[in-house]
């Protein structure tokens, strides 16, 4: 992968702890309540919200893990979507009890905080350590960035999603982005640079 992967990493770590200062203040987001209203009528959208659960995370981690292991033998590569995904997952839940944020105010039957969404922060971690892995079989550089570019667009989507059913404020998402983006940096920079 390109170095100019990590420089990102480090912009939306900057940006995440940008966002989180505002939510840990209180401090007015205008576009939070105004994207709620305006998404919550995107119905068809929901659909994705799938892709975000545990259970296609943690079915796809284990498909991944054992393609690395059976067709690879790239420990490494195990033990970065391990850290990767099931880190990502832990770091979720501790950033949203520090946090404390409250869901936005609807019917929606989730509980627990809302701040960041471990849809999108895990999902993205998820589908971007996928494409990682999966892209390095393929020579062709439109392969590699179509497969990154689908990986994307899914995750923009998987949040999105969220923002829809109005268990999330757009802010927990773009923060879920954000953070999930920088772990993916992390790992891939460690995988890149593990002793061979």
């Amino acid at each position: 992968m390109k170095k100019t992967i990590y420089i990102p990493g480090i912009i939306t770590f900057i940006l995440f702890m940008t966002v989180a200062h505002f939510v840990y203040h209180e401090l007015s987001m205008p576009w939070d309540p105004y994207l709620l209203d305006r998404l919550a009528s995107w119905h068809l959208l929901k659909i994705f919200s799938v892709v975000g659960t545990e259970l296609v995370i943690g079915g796809g981690s284990i498909l991944l893990i054992l393609y690395l292991w059976w067709g690879k033998k790239d420990f490494p590569g195990i033990l970065t979507v391990v850290v990767a995904v099931g880190g990502s997952n832990v770091l979720n839940k501790v950033i949203k009890n520090l946090m404390e944020r409250d869901r936005p105010p609807f019917p929606h039957g989730e509980e627990g905080f809302s701040f960041p969404s471990g849809h999108a922060m895990v999902g993205i971690v998820f589908l971007l350590t996928a494409s990682y892995f999966i892209s390095r079989e393929f020579s062709s550089v439109k392969v590699k960035r179509g497969i990154f570019v689908v990986a994307f667009i899914i995750a923009l989507l998987t949040g999105i999603s969220r923002v829809v059913e109005q268990v999330h404020y757009p802010s927990d998402v773009l923060a879920g982005f954000l953070i999930g983006f920088s772990i993916f940096a992390l790992t891939t920079f460690l995988y890149e640079k593990r002793p061979t």
